[in-house]
């Protein structure tokens, strides 16, 4: 007898009168066969809701939640990694104009792997993705939106869009960047409010944006080095404010007592509560640090394991080598099929990736070139000394602003600084790193009728010497102040 999981055949289930007492925002679990049901189960808490169940919560103001198909969930094939009894959420925040450029990749490739009860999509504006529910973040905001908040701007232009039959393309490219960052930053108080009352209890909660990829691999590895009982709040450090936040899309991790705290005794009001407050920070990730500070509990930073950067621009090198990266950041659709198809293909699936095997297989080959023009390998530590100097800084055979002159001089800075792995120079600018990392072109531009041109070098035998020496890792290292 097939004990799989099966989609109730909602016939049988006409006139179930527990149903009408689904819970707002139901999560269908899809059911597994029963043989007292004649092979399938009269739970009603995870089946398909009926119309009558769906009038009656639209009535109520919830929001049906339509993730189950008409086969059943299955994991994709690629999930060997994932583990099926693993109590997480995961909680994608994204925006209207944004949607359905980015997350069916996601839905295909690494999310393919999440239960559908386990995985919650939030936006500023309700719809569907395929077979995924949407949920509006800010539809039960209240402050912001009686006081005539001009963020709130586009989030109504968006409802008069919807409303008037378009579809968000329309005002994708109207400079709506800038309004969608001063929207965003209200949806992540409510955003775990909702998560929570929709998935509550569980063991993690991880929070991501629609353009951070996640490496099952390498996340359930480092979340057995915690206990989910105590309070915990992971992330990518920034330091902007006080307290110190978790970068969001780097991703963040709440374990189910910090969630609690959060969001438990009075996440009917806090949201809400914190709107005001919400009008004058920086992003909605820093909402959630001082809301966690004031009860006590503070960010945990675990930079680079949580990693707000995309492959091409890892900081390879003695900061980041035998470290597994469980999250990247800024990663395009076409980067994500590249990873998730590296990632499904490894020789050793189970083994935590580290940031060396990802060089190796990945980026090295494109690192045995000593120089590109017109690209930029993002070193950082600038050289520069405006002109005119009126007296140069003396830096071991060579003065600081000399390295300015062109790129032979700069290239002579990083030869003379046995740290530095690259280098980068434009106009009176010389950058030095010791880190080495890919990087992208960069086109030349024009200031003042002049064309600008990016020229990158690197350190091509320091590079080979540190890899030599480094490698290979005897193991990960999970704990980055180890």
């Amino acid at each position: 007898m097939d004990t799989g999981r099966v989609v109730p055949d909602l016939r049988d289930e006409v006139g179930r009168a527990s149903c009408d007492k689904a819970a707002p925002w139901p999560i269908p679990i899809l059911l597994k066969a029963s043989p007292s049901a004649g092979g399938r189960s009269k739970d009603c808490r995870g089946g398909i809701p009926l119309p009558h169940v769906l009038a009656k919560q639209q009535k109520d103001g919830a929001t049906p939640n339509i993730e189950t198909t008409a086969t059943g969930w299955r994991p994709g094939p690629r999930c060997e990694n994932y583990p099926r009894d693993a109590s997480l959420v995961i909680v994608v925040k994204t925006g209207a104009t944004e949607v359905h450029s980015k997350l069916p990749t996601l839905l295909l490739t690494y999310l393919s792997c999440v239960p559908p009860e386990n995985l919650l999509f939030f936006s500023d504006m309700a719809g569907t993705v395929g077979n995924f529910a949407i949920h509006d973040s800010l539809d039960t905001a209240t402050w912001a939106r009686t006081h005539k908040n001009p963020d709130f701007d586009l989030y109504h232009k968006q409802q008069e869009i919807k409303g008037l039959g378009q579809d968000m393309g329309s005002i994708r490219n109207e400079g709506k960047a800038e309004s969608a960052w001063r929207l965003d930053k209200y949806k992540n108080l409510y955003t775990a409010q909702k998560a929570w009352d929709m998935a509550p209890g569980r063991d993690w909660y991880m929070y991501i944006d629609a353009d951070t990829y996640i490496s099952w691999t390498n996340l359930f590895h480092w979340l057995a080095t915690y206990d989910a009982s105590q309070p915990l709040y992971l992330g990518s450090q920034i330091d902007v404010g006080d307290p110190p936040f978790a970068h969001g899309g780097s991703g963040y991790m709440i374990s189910k007592p910090a969630m609690e705290l959060l969001v438990g005794s009075d996440r009917e009001k806090l949201a809400k509560q914190y709107d005001k407050n919400a009008t004058t920070a920086c992003c909605g990730d820093q909402e959630i640090a001082k809301v966690l500070f004031k009860k006590g509990l503070r960010l945990k930073n675990v930079r680079p394991v949580i990693n707000g950067e995309k492959l091409k621009r890892f900081n390879f090198g003695p900061d980041l080598w035998c470290t597994p990266v469980v999250t990247m950041h800024h990663i395009g659709s076409e980067e994500v099929q590249e990873m998730w198809d590296f990632e499904s293909h490894r020789n050793s699936t189970k083994e935590p990736l580290l940031a060396e095997e990802l060089y190796y297989t990945m980026i090295s080959s494109l690192m045995g070139i000593p120089r590109r023009d017109d690209w930029d390998n993002l070193s950082p530590n600038e050289q520069i000394r405006p002109e005119p100097l009126f007296k140069p800084a003396f830096v071991g055979n060579f003065f600081v602003n000399d390295s300015t002159k062109s790129y032979n001089t700069c290239h002579r800075a990083c030869e003379e600084d046995q740290t530095c792995l690259q280098f980068l120079y434009y106009k009176n600018t010389c950058k030095l790193d010791t880190a080495f990392k890919l990087g992208s072109p960069a086109y030349p531009w024009k200031e003042k009728g002049e064309e600008i041109r990016v020229q990158s070098g690197w350190m091509v035998d320091r590079i080979k010497d540190f890899v030599t020496q480094n490698s290979p890792c005897k193991g990960p290292n999970w704990d980055p102040d180890s």
